[in-house]
């Protein structure tokens, strides 16, 4: 018989799950209350023909050892721990642990430790003696692009080639003697060296295709570690019963802490003894054991490691950053240089901080979570990029801290951008709007995405009373002209309101889009919310801090259009646009006129006139607002009567 030794790799220092690894070895991070150790072995001591297991283990590896003889202990597996001094590689890790323990295996079958699944390694057992093939590599088939590429003879010809779409699954078994073609010379060799050097020998390196419909997921980051608790939930796992009981526990405590008044949506994974206080919303988030909750707020996108998760200071976001975020990005908290970005508003600060190891900047921010669209950035950001928009990423997310770290997009945004470029990058903003619209409107339904509360008779009437109060009242001292305009809003608000709703940006405005080598990205998006897609173009087309002609707002109107068609979805009518321009622009100018004269931000008060032009070229737009052009006419005279000018 055929003798194979199950060989669990687990050295590695997990240094994109900081810092959750800081904490503990990345073999020990647990998934679905169960440690990726145990999973990975339990599997492996499962099959016929496994008698032993290796796992070898560097960063933190008296930890992983210790465990090894846990699980040992417990289970009564034959589990060898083979020690690294330092990181040797996939290669040398094999190369190292198969010679000092396992010398008399016949082939070795190799389980990434940071990859979890529910396919029965028993078929490809089989079908590696089947072929007779030197080395087996499951394969997942339309994970990722850029993958393996198989001939017709299932022979793999490259390992990363642009027309490849089956990514290598980290699950292989191979001869042992295919060790013998690792580059002597190199201490911390691929594996995939050794098996592209067989190939070239002519020894038969195939793949086998996984079936599509099993759970598989590759959890080496902290955002496909959380998102994998979410995916398995909704799997009928059928080949892995240790993963199937922790699937059975997960469901059990996700419902013990909803029937205590905790709201639980997107992907969740509890650990032993949570506690949460009731009226708290979980969203994407892992709580490890003996993890405490104080407050009832918004937890979302993060791993939060155990211990009491305090309830924030009233005072605001932290001034220098978490320890564990100088830890993660290796920065020295005695030399860090803070650059203060511009302040926004919801308790939200801004730092620019250097990161020399990658030759590059990071912006960290602080924020103040009783603001609850503050916590909900890093979700929406996750979201908004897996649909293909552009916006900057989230390198790192403290939930439990209130602080993130994102890619720094420099300075220049749509705002300032002066260039001839200007109209290409507006276009490739309305093509971003566009798959927000009509891809998210389904998606942030299946993820119960946290977004504000929606747009719906009581917000456009909030927009309304704004202006009427700021606008017409505080600025102008005319507030009885509304009453010229009453009936004509209520027709307004009806179009809207009739509008499906989709997830928009909510302040999709010049200053909101960053530019950067030659691309857009939407930033300030933790305000979204369903709404009427046209009150996003409106707030893009007659923002009042641009000017765009008539025929160039006319020609983006229409190419939003028609990417919504190519997208599979129908486009707002024009009326719907030109209804949308004015709420939006009611909404503006009610905001300049509080900024103005109630909290003496004079700033603002410049775009008044701007913004008053572009609601009656709106109103001019359409036949349906006849007295919004005259109220925007009154209006742009008693501007003129109070000499109130642009700067």
């Amino acid at each position: 018989m055929t003798r194979i030794c199950g060989f669990v790799l687990a050295a590695g220092e997990g240094r994109r799950m900081r810092p959750a690894t800081l904490v503990c070895p990345k073999a020990l991070l647990p998934f679905c209350g169960v440690p990726l150790l145990e999973l990975a072995v339990a599997e492996l001591r499962a099959l016929p023909g496994v008698e032993q297991v290796v796992v070898n283990a560097c960063f933190m590896r008296e930890k992983v050892v210790a465990a090894c003889a846990e699980l040992s202990r417990c289970y009564d597996w034959d589990i060898r721990c083979s020690q690294e001094e330092k990181l040797l590689n996939h290669g040398g890790g094999l190369r190292k642990g198969v010679a000092e323990l396992a010398p008399d295996a016949d082939e070795i079958l190799v389980h990434n430790v940071d990859i979890v699944h529910d396919n029965d390694l028993r078929k490809l057992i089989e079908r590696h003696h089947e072929t007779g093939a030197d080395v087996t590599v499951l394969l997942i088939p339309n994970h990722r692009a850029n993958g393996v590429l198989l001939d017709t003879d299932d022979r793999i010809l490259s390992f990363r080639d642009p027309h490849g779409d089956l990514t290598f699954s980290g699950l292989y078994l191979f001869k042992k003697d295919i060790l013998d073609f690792l580059p002597p010379d190199q201490e911390a060799p691929s594996i995939l060296d050794a098996f592209l050097r067989a190939a070239a020998a002519g020894r038969r390196i195939c793949g086998m295709v996984a079936n599509p419909r099993l759970f598989w997921s590759d959890v080496g980051t902290a955002q496909e570690y959380i998102r994998a608790h979410g995916a398995i939930a909704d799997c009928a796992l059928v080949s892995q019963p240790h993963l199937r009981e922790a699937q059975v526990v997960q469901s059990r405590r996700r419902f013990e802490l909803e029937s205590q008044g905790v709201k639980c949506t997107g992907a969740i994974g509890l650990g032993e003894e949570v506690a949460v206080a009731p009226g708290a919303h979980l969203h994407n988030v892992v709580l490890w054991d003996h993890t405490r909750i104080e407050a009832p707020l918004l937890y979302a996108d993060g791993i939060l490691t155990g211990g009491t998760v305090k309830a924030p200071p009233t005072t605001g976001a932290a001034e220098r950053p978490d320890p564990r975020i100088l830890a993660s990005f290796d920065l020295d908290a005695d030399g860090l240089s803070m650059e203060a970005l511009p302040k926004q508003g919801s308790g939200r600060h801004y730092y620019r901080i250097p990161d020399p190891a990658k030759h590059r900047t990071l912006v960290w921010s602080s924020y103040n979570p009783r603001r609850r669209e503050n916590a909900s950035f890093a979700a929406i950001s996750d979201f908004l990029a897996r649909l293909g928009i552009r916006v900057p990423r989230v390198l790192l997310h403290l939930a439990d801290a209130n602080e993130m770290v994102t890619e720094d997009l420099g300075q220049n945004d749509l705002l300032l951008e002066k260039s001839v470029a200007r109209r290409d990058y507006l276009l490739q903003v309305v093509e971003q709007v566009a798959r927000l619209h009509v891809l998210g409107a389904v998606a942030v339904r299946l993820e119960e995405l946290p977004l504000q509360p929606g747009f719906t008779k009581g917000l456009y009437d909030w927009e309304r009373d704004y202006f009427r109060e700021n606008l017409l009242g505080r600025v102008l001292h005319c507030p009885e002209v509304w009453s010229d305009v009453a009936y004509e809003y209520c027709r307004l608000r009806t179009l809207l309101l009739q509008e499906p709703l989709v997830p928009i940006h909510r302040d999709l405005q010049s200053a909101n889009v960053k530019v950067l080598d030659g691309k857009v990205f939407l930033i300030d998006f933790q305000g979204m919310r369903l709404g009427a897609a046209a009150y996003d173009m409106a707030s893009l087309l007659y923002d009042p801090y641009q000017h765009y002609t008539a025929d160039f707002r006319l020609e983006a109107w229409w190419e939003y259009c028609h990417q919504v068609r190519m997208l599979g979805g129908t486009p707002p009518a024009d009326a719907v646009f030109h209804a949308a321009a004015i709420q939006r622009l009611m909404q503006a100018l009610g905001a300049y006129g509080k900024l103005w004269l109630k909290d003496h931000l004079e700033w603002y008060r410049q775009f008044i006139l701007p913004a008053l032009r572009h609601l009656l070229e709106a109103a001019q737009a359409s036949p349906l607002f006849p007295n919004f052009r005259t109220l925007a006419e009154h209006a742009l005279a008693k501007c003129a009567e109070q000499g109130l000018r642009e700067e």
